[in-house]
């Protein structure tokens, strides 16, 4: 069977659980465009259409009927989407504030929220409750700009030395004043070296925390809600179900090629996917249960529709719509991709992307990037991260115990966070 199968008959996922409209001029489109019914293929069409409209692109030819195709597709895949059944167990049970205190005997939880345009956090730790008023919404927001800004000018290099030694000053600048308007009013509580939970809202979905000063090196990860977390959290405590380990190469990524051989050589019985294997059929195979997947590929946010962010791969873009396709998702799953822990934020702090529908699936932990990354910069801190699962640390505890460093190899570390159960 497979993924658009398994995608069309399978309950699940949180996206199944929403009914929408078709519009009658969205039919009528359908139909002048040969799509009276929906494909079981729309997913393999659109991957086709997609890979042959970046073709089309670099060789400077028009574009728009193809978009027009892409669009098209697009809508047809949504329709489907909407009409399969949801499923109550997918959603997480809320936890009793006496499990909550149980839960974070060691660690302390963080949430976050906004009214009114000032931001505060609910505290736990040593098994108290305590509220605190945080930064003004809009500061943080134009200093969180300013920190992607600079972070990812840092770890691609670009410009002058005059001017990157300008952009890492600002990137000082904006992370000490975060530090200051979102950790300083919570020091007394958490302490310097407690584990945190941290569960944001709104912009803060994408903010890397560990370029913050007080968070650098301190194990820290992010979850959609507590009741995720008490989820992820209990995956995570349960014995390795000693699933297989997928690695993958996307392509057109030079640099992946060796952090990729890398792992191979650490992990030899893994399934490794490389070239034109990499495909999305074999890639979701390879994740389907794993108890550990590594992928390298470019990914790709859409801000327009975050359930077409995506992952790049042999014969085109694997998205969200594939993932719920999958019978379990991996166990714990690392990212060597660009932006691939963003989601787009809707309404009451819902998130859509790859980590939400991936975690209604039942993964344990994510590690990606909110920020893009240059493909030959991440092979160092994927190799100390992996160093530190295989010596038994939690994947926040391997990805804060990477080596300091600075410059762009700060910059590039700064940007992948831990979600999930760290």
């Amino acid at each position: 069977m497979t993924p658009c199968e398994r995608n069309r008959i399978k309950p699940g996922g949180l996206i199944r659980l929403r009914s929408q409209g078709v519009t009658a001029d969205y039919i009528q489109a359908m139909k002048q465009l040969g799509y009276d019914g929906l494909s079981e293929d729309a997913l393999v069409e659109l991957r086709q259409v997609v890979r042959q409209l970046e073709q089309t692109a670099l060789a400077g030819q028009d574009t728009t009927g193809l978009r027009r195709r892409q669009a098209a597709l697009e809508q047809a895949v949504q329709r489907r989407a909407r009409h399969v059944a949801g499923d109550a167990d997918a959603l997480a049970e809320r936890p009793s504030d006496a499990e909550l205190r149980a839960l974070f005997d060691e660690r302390a939880l963080v949430e976050v929220v906004e009214l009114d345009g000032r931001l505060h956090a609910v505290v736990l730790a040593g098994g108290r409750f305590s509220l605190h008023r945080l930064g003004d919404l809009h500061e943080v927001s134009r200093e969180l700009a300013g920190l992607r800004f600079g972070l990812r000018r840092l770890a691609f290099g670009h410009g002058s030395p005059v001017s990157l030694e300008a952009a890492a000053e600002a990137v000082a600048y904006a992370a000490g004043r975060l530090d200051e308007l979102l950790v300083g009013p919570l020091r007394a509580r958490v302490g310097a070296e407690r584990p945190l939970v941290l569960v944001p809202t709104g912009v803060l979905h994408a903010l890397p925390w560990s370029a913050l000063p007080s968070l650098r090196g301190r194990p820290l990860s992010v979850a959609p809600s507590a009741a995720l977390w008490r989820r992820a959290a209990a995956a995570a405590a349960r014995p390795a179900r000693g699933g297989p380990v997928a690695i993958v190469e996307g392509p057109g990524l030079p640099g992946a090629a060796g952090e990729v051989a890398a792992l191979a050589g650490r992990y030899p019985d893994a399934t490794c996917l490389t070239g034109a294997a990499a495909t999305v059929a074999a890639v979701a195979e390879a994740l389907d249960g794993a108890e550990l997947a590594h992928v390298a590929a470019h990914g790709a946010f859409r801000v327009d529709n975050p359930l077409f962010s995506s992952l790049q791969l042999a014969d085109g873009p694997l998205t969200v719509y594939d993932l719920e396709g999958l019978a379990r998702a991996p166990r714990r799953l690392v990212l060597s991709a660009c932006d691939s822990g963003l989601s787009g934020v809707r309404p009451g702090d819902e998130l859509m992307g790859l980590a939400g529908a991936l975690f209604a699936l039942g993964m344990s932990t994510l590690v990606a990037s909110v920020i893009p990354v240059p493909d030959a910069a991440t092979k160092g801190l994927m190799l100390a991260l992996h160093r530190g699962l295989q010596a038994g640390l939690g994947p926040a505890h391997a990805l804060a115990s990477a080596p300091a460093a600075s410059g762009r190899d700060a910059a590039v570390s700064a940007s992948f966070v831990c979600f999930g159960a760290g």
